[in-house]
């Protein structure tokens, strides 16, 4: 597999070509936007088994990181030298070829990676270069070692040849839509121009550190504004919008407001006890689980699915011992009583806290009939909508859609929970990009299943 090599200056400096067209906060947003979009798209890509982004901007790194890419600081060294410790990153971690890709590709896609990778195993060649429209140089592929000097800067398509052309038996020069970068506002102009329509906004989805342990009576809402506004203001992303929004995981927002269970306290009743000695559960944990459903849907090989007051269905009605801090092992969180109310008690406060409210979900990790594995999903939502109905309007071949609602806030809360991994101890995430639908009356009852529609009830 192919290791690609992503090497970036900063969200702040870069684009500035585009000054005359993009305001400082459009220019950063879309140097952001833009290297989202390139990590994507060698993410996704058959034929690159790794990225490693080479920069100095701790934000890219972060947003590099969140993509599932290695992330290396070059401490601001010049272009070339830090494109050297990519490619010598990617020789000492056992790479055969690397491919070496700028962040500015204006029709970069998976696809459009892979076909070029192709084109360059099909010639044979030892090397492959994609020169850029400008003369410069859109990609480069090379085996590795490579002994090669680097070039990058005006006309270094011709220089890379040249070097390629040396060191190696044969070089293929390539042709693909890659070779067109954005640069100049003409250049913006011009892809806006052959796809109309087309989104290249990109979605940002960042861990937010340091809020801290959480105990019971913290002002969490308060907590979260702070950390929201520490974030906002040591990353060059711009202000705060009100279509941002922050994800807060459940189980802080469980621990600030009591919902906990110390199990020293619990007595199980009899089918606790046997349902727990026959599956190796604490029984203990069972007779909460019993406490907290209105319904219990099956219980059958250990697991327990049950209806909430809440109106979710779920495993163990949301009590959960993992990731509850030092005294794991002894208590159990619940979920929050109005999960729709403590998110907007936490919208508030940011608002109160920056002058914008943004969406702010509250979101926790359920399986899902017919699909292995959990995901994240929103169980509270406070300034956006969950669902997008897009029912009674045409699809890209014109056919009115007739059955399509997109569970939008439990796309951003699985969005949210990658940026944040599992075990990682951050439970707050800030996304951009996402446009969910804005109102002041949503609620995460919207997304629940009406009992008439349920097949498995």
């Amino acid at each position: 597999m192919i290791t690609a090599i992503l090497p970036f200056r900063s969200v702040a400096d870069s684009k500035r070509r585009m000054e005359s067209a993009l305001s400082e906060q459009e220019r950063m947003e879309l140097s952001a936007r833009l290297l989202v979009r390139t990590l994507a798209a060698l993410r996704n890509a058959r034929s690159i088994g790794r990225t490693i982004l080479v920069s100095p901007d701790p934000l890219a790194r972060e947003l590099a990181r969140a993509a599932g890419a290695e992330a290396i600081d070059d401490h601001g060294v010049p272009l070339n030298e830090a494109i050297r410790l990519g490619l010598d990153r990617a020789t000492t971690s056992g790479a055969s070829a690397a491919l070496i890709v700028p962040v500015d590709l204006a029709h970069v896609s998976a696809i459009a990676i892979d076909e070029l990778t192709e084109a360059w195993r099909a010639s044979g060649a030892a090397s492959g270069i994609l020169p850029a429209l400008d003369g410069g140089t859109a990609a480069l592929i090379t085996p590795l070692p490579t002994s090669m000097t680097l070039h990058y800067g005006e006309g270094s398509a011709a220089l890379h040849l040249r070097e390629l052309s040396a060191i190696n038996s044969s070089v293929q020069q390539l042709n693909s839509l890659l070779a067109a970068d954005l640069d100049t506002p003409e250049d913006l102009n011009a892809v806006t121009a052959a796809q109309p329509g087309a989104d290249h906004d990109g979605l940002i989805a960042l861990p937010i550190d340091g809020l801290g342990e959480i105990q019971p009576n913290d002002n969490l809402p308060q907590l979260i504004a702070e950390s929201v506004q520490r974030f906002i203001s040591k990353r060059s992303l711009g202000p705060l919008r009100a279509d941002d929004v922050i994800s807060v995981t459940q189980k802080i927002v469980s621990k600030a407001e009591g919902a906990i269970v110390d199990l020293t306290s619990i007595t199980p009743r009899p089918e606790a006890v046997a349902y727990a000695e026959r599956w190796k559960r604490d029984a203990r944990q069972v007779e909460v689980v019993l406490q907290e459903a209105v319904r219990v849907v099956r219980m059958d090989r250990g697991v327990i699915i049950t209806e909430t007051a809440h109106g979710f269905v779920l495993a163990n009605s949301g009590v959960d011992a993992s990731n509850v801090g030092p005294r794991s092992g002894e208590i159990v969180t619940l979920l929050p009583r109005d999960p729709d109310a403590s998110a907007t008690r936490i919208r508030a406060a940011i608002a109160a806290r920056t002058g914008v409210a943004p969406g702010v979900i509250i979101t926790d990790s359920f399986g899902r009939p017919w699909r292995l594995g959990i995901t994240d999903v929103a169980i509270g939502l406070a300034g956006i909508a969950a669902l997008d109905d897009l029912r009674g309007q045409p699809d890209a071949d014109g056919r009115v859609m007739a059955a399509t609602v997109r569970a939008v806030a439990d796309q951003i809360a699985a969005a949210a929970e990658l940026a944040l991994g599992k075990s990682a101890g951050r439970p707050l995430a800030f996304i951009r990009g996402a446009k969910p639908a804005p109102t002041e009356t949503g609620s995460v009852r919207e997304s629940l299943m009406p009992p008439d529609w349920d097949l498995f009830r």
